[in-house]
C-alpha cells in the first residue's frame, strides 16, 4: 500500500455524562475530495459514533478495510467501485455505500458542460443506474450529449476511456467518473471531472452504517441470549439434523440423561441416547406430544417434533422434563392462574378509537353485552380482543361475577386440560389433596375468556364442547360431573372457518361458539384512530414519568402511513420506545422514522389503508415539457445565472405531482430524506 493519507475522526455522544455503547465505524474514500466531505459532515453532525476515514481505492481500499475491521470497525462505507470491490472481497463485514443521487450528477454533470458539451459518463453499474431516467432531460435542457459507459472492474476503465476519447475525438469531450476514469482522460488529453458527492448522501449513510450496526449488535446478543437460555432451561432439549446426528444438547439434557454433551454430540442419536427415537420422528415427518419415557431410574415426559423448511423434514428435535420437576411446576402455574384473572378491569370507555369501523365493532359488542350468547372474537394479534372480552362482561348481567381469562396457546396441552377443568383428588402424583378446580368451575356465574382457541388439540375441543352442550364438566380423574353456568367468550387470530375445511377444527364445536360474531378491525384499517391512539399512550407514560412529550402533527401523518402488522400493541411499543429515545419534548418526523426503522417495512395506502410494499420499484424522473425546456434553454444561453436552481425546482416540483404531493414517495424518488426535501422545499420557496 502507498500514497495513503488518513484522516482519523472520533465523535461520542454523550447523555447526563455517560458515554453510551459507541458504534465503530470506517470511511474507505476512494479519493481525497471525498475524504474531506466526509470530514467535513463528521465534523458538523454528532453521530453516535467512532469513525474513522481513510483514502485507498480498489484494491488499496480492500486492504485498508481489513486494517479497520481488525481494529473494531463494525461497518465499512465506501463509494463506488471501491465498495463493490471490498463488498465483494467477502471480508464478513457489512459494506454501506455513500450512494451517487440524482443530486450527486446534476452538480457533477454541471461541471462536466463548462469544459464540453460532449459528456461520458464511465461508472459502475450504481452510477448508470442512478443517471438512467434524468439524462433526457438534461440533454434536452442543456443541449448536451450524455453517453454512458457501465464497467464492471477498475481493469476496464483504461480501456473504456481510451476506446471512446479515440471513436469520439477530444473536442469537446468531458468524461465524468471517479478518480481513475479522471487520471487515464487526463493522460491522453481530455477534460474530465470527478463524481461528487453531496453531503447529504455522506449523512445518510453514515445513519445508515450506525442503524445497520446496532441491528447486528442487536442480532449478536438475541443469539447469546438464546443459547444462555438454551443452557439455563430447566427442560432438557436435544435436535438433531437430517442424519440423525446430534446437534444440540444442553446442561438440562445432560442432567436429565446422566450423558456428558462431549459424548453425545456430533454422533447419531439412537447410538448414544436410549429410546430417543428421534429417527423414527425424521422418518415419518410427524411429532410425538406428551410421551412418557423411562430414563434410568427417571420418567420424563417428551415432546418430539420435525424441523419443517419447504416442507421437507430437514431434522427434529426433542424437549423433556422429569415428571417431579413437572408436577411441581404445574402446581405453581394453577396457583398463579388462580390469583390472577377472576376481575376484570376494562370497561368500553378505556376503547380508544372514533373510527366509523371501530364505532360500528364497539355497537354491535354493546348489542351483544345485553343477551348470553356464545360470543367468537376474530381479530389479528395485538388489536385487543380480551379488551373487548372484559368490555362485553362488564356492561353484562354477570359483570358482578368472576371474567377468568386463560390464553389457550400458552400452556401445553397436559397443564391445559387439568387448568380448563380441573382435577381430582389422586389423580396424578404430586395432585392437591382435595383436588382442585378447574377454570369453568372458577368462572361459575361468570364468563370465561378462551384466547387463541384455534391452538387446542382435538382432544380438548372434544371435552370443551361437552362443555357447551351439556353445562357440565368431569375433573381429570373424577367420575362425577360439575354443573357450570358460564359465558363463554372465545378468540381466534386464525381463520377457524379454514381450518374446520382442513380438518384441523371440529365444525361441531366451531358452529357452538360462533353464535355471535364479532370482528376486530385491524389498526390499519382504522388509520384515523392512529393519532388518538399515539397521543392516549404519549399522555400515559407523560403521567407515569412527570415529563411533557408532544407529537410534532407531521410525526403523527407518519404513523398513520404505516400498516402496523402488529397493531395496537405494536403501536404501544413504538410509542414507548419514542419516548425513550426523544432528545427534545416534541417528537419529530426523525424520531418516528428513526423508531420505525426496526420495524417490518410495509406502508400503507392513503385511499385504502390496504398493505402495499415499501420497497416498491422507484419512476424514473419526469421530463419537463418542450415549452420549459426551451424557456430554460433560453436563460442558459444568454447567460442568465440561477440554472441549477431552476432544474432542481422543476424536477422536483415534477416528482410531487407524480406523486400526488406524497413527500416521503418522492423524497425516495429522488434519492434523499424526507427532511432533506423539506429542507431543499423551503430553500426554493415551494414549502
Amino acid at each position: 500500500m502507498k500514497n495513503f493519507h488518513d484522516i482519523i475522526i472520533t465523535t461520542a455522544f454523550y447523555n447526563f455524562g455517560m458515554v453510551l455503547l459507541m458504534t465503530h465505524l470506517a470511511i474507505i474514500a476512494p479519493d481525497k475530495d471525498l475524504a474531506l466531505l466526509c470530514k467535513k459532515v463528521v465534523q458538523e453532525n454528532l453521530f453516535s459514533a467512532e469513525i474513522s476515514i481513510r483514502i485507498g481505492s480498489t484494491n488499496d481500499g480492500i486492504q485498508l478495510a481489513k486494517i479497520e475491521k481488525e481494529k473494531g470497525a463494525e461497518v465499512i462505507i465506501s463509494r463506488g467501485g471501491t465498495a463493490i470491490l471490498i463488498r465483494n472481497a467477502n471480508l464478513d463485514i457489512p459494506v454501506v455505500e455513500v450512494e451517487v443521487t440524482a443530486y450527486d450528477l446534476i452538480y457533477s454533470l454541471n461541471s462536466a458542460r463548462k469544459l464540453g458539451n460532449r459528456i461520458v459518463v464511465v461508472g459502475f453499474e450504481n452510477v448508470i443506474n442512478a443517471l438512467r431516467g434524468m439524462d433526457r432531460v438534461i440533454k434536452e435542457m442543456c443541449n448536451l450529449q450524455i453517453i454512458t459507459q457501465k464497467v464492471n472492474a477498475d481493469t476496464e476503465i483504461e480501456a473504456v476511456v481510451k476506446e471512446n476519447a479515440l471513436k469520439l475525438g477530444t473536442n469537446n469531450l468531458v468524461f465524468v467518473g471517479g478518480n481513475l476514469v479522471v487520471h487515464v482522460a487526463e493522460e491522453i488529453g481530455c477534460a474530465a471531472v470527478v463524481l461528487q458527492s453531496a453531503s447529504e448522501s455522506v449523512i445518510r449513510a453514515i445513519n445508515e452504517s450506525i442503524r445497520l450496526a446496532k441491528t447486528i449488535r442487536a442480532e449478536k446478543a438475541r443469539t447469546n441470549q438464546f443459547k444462555t437460555i438454551l443452557e439455563y432451561i430447566s427442560d432438557g432439549v436435544l435436535a438433531v439434523n437430517s442424519k440423525g446426528e446430534v446437534t444440540v444438547y444442553n446442561k438440562a439434557a445432560e442432567k436429565i440423561m446422566g450423558i456428558n454433551k462431549e459424548y453425545v454430540l456430533g454422533r447419531p442419536a439412537q447410538d448414544v441416547i436410549p429410546n430417543t427415537r428421534m429417527h423414527e420422528v425424521l422418518a415419518t415427518g410427524l411429532e410425538e406430544v406428551g410421551v412418557l419415557q423411562e430414563i434410568g431410574n427417571t420418567t420424563i415426559v417428551t415432546n418430539r417434533t420435525p424441523i419443517l423448511v419447504d416442507q421437507k423434514t430437514v431434522g427434529a428435535v426433542a424437549t423433556f422434563q422429569d415428571v417431579t420437576e413437572l408436577q411441581q411446576l404445574e402446581q405453581q402455574v394453577r396457583r398463579k392462574l388462580s390469583r390472577r384473572g377472576l376481575m376484570a378491569k376494562w370497561t368500553f370507555d378505556d376503547i380508544i378509537g372514533s373510527s366509523p369501523a371501530m364505532k360500528k365493532t364497539i355497537k354491535r359488542a354493546l348489542k351483544f353485552a345485553e343477551v348470553d350468547n356464545t360470543i367468537l372474537l376474530v381479530a389479528e394479534t395485538g388489536s385487543g380482543k380480551e379488551m373487548f372480552a372484559q368490555s362485553i362482561h362488564q356492561r353484562s348481567r354477570r359483570r358482578n361475577r368472576p371474567f377468568v381469562a386463560i390464553n389457550c396457546a400458552a400452556l401445553p396441552e397436559t397443564l391445559l386440560e387439568g387448568e380448563l377443568f380441573g382435577y381430582a383428588e389422586g389423580a396424578f402424583t404430586g395432585a392437591v389433596k382435595g383436588g382442585k378446580a378447574g377454570l369453568f368451575e372458577l368462572a361459575h356465574g361468570g364468563t370465561i375468556f378462551l384466547d387463541e382457541i384455534g391452538e387446542i388439540s382435538k382432544h380438548l375441543q372434544t371435552l370443551f364442547l361437552r362443555v357447551l352442550q351439556e353445562k357440565e364438566v368431569r375433573r381429570v380423574g373424577d367420575d362425577r360431573v360439575i354443573p357450570v353456568d358460564v359465558r363463554v367468550i372465545a378468540a381466534s387470530n386464525q381463520d377457524l372457518e379454514t381450518m374446520v375445511q382442513e380438518g384441523r377444527f371440529r365444525a361441531d364445536l366451531y358452529y357452538r361458539i360462533n353464535v355471535l360474531n364479532l370482528k376486530i378491525p385491524p389498526l390499519r384499517e382504522r388509520i384515523e384512530d392512529i393519532p388518538l391512539l399515539a397521543t392516549h399512550m404519549l399522555k400515559r407514560y407523560n403521567r407515569q414519568s412527570m415529563i411533557k412529550l408532544a407529537f410534532d402533527p407531521e410525526a403523527l401523518e407518519i404513523l398513520k402511513s404505516y400498516a402496523w402488522p402488529g397493531n395496537v400493541r405494536q403501536l404501544e411499543n413504538v410509542v414507548e420506545r419514542l419516548c425513550v429515545l426523544a432528545e427534545d419534548n416534541v417528537i419529530t418526523v426523525a424520531d418516528v422514522e428513526h423508531a420505525l426503522a426496526s420495524e417490518p417495512k410495509s406502508v400503507m395506502t392513503a385511499s385504502s389503508g390496504r398493505q402495499a410494499a415499501a420497497a416498491a420499484p422507484a419512476d424514473q424522473l419526469p421530463i419537463l415539457d418542450e415549452t420549459r425546456v426551451n424557456e430554460l434553454h433560453h436563460h442558459f444561453k444568454h447567460g442568465e445565472a440561477g440554472l441549477l436552481p431552476e432544474m432542481e425546482k422543476e424536477i422536483i416540483i415534477k416528482v410531487l405531482n407524480q406523486v400526488n404531493g406524497k413527500k416521503q414517495e418522492a423524497a425516495r424518488i429522488l434519492g434523499i430524506s424526507s427532511t432533506t426535501l423539506w429542507r431543499r422545499l423551503k430553500k426554493l420557496g415551494l414549502q
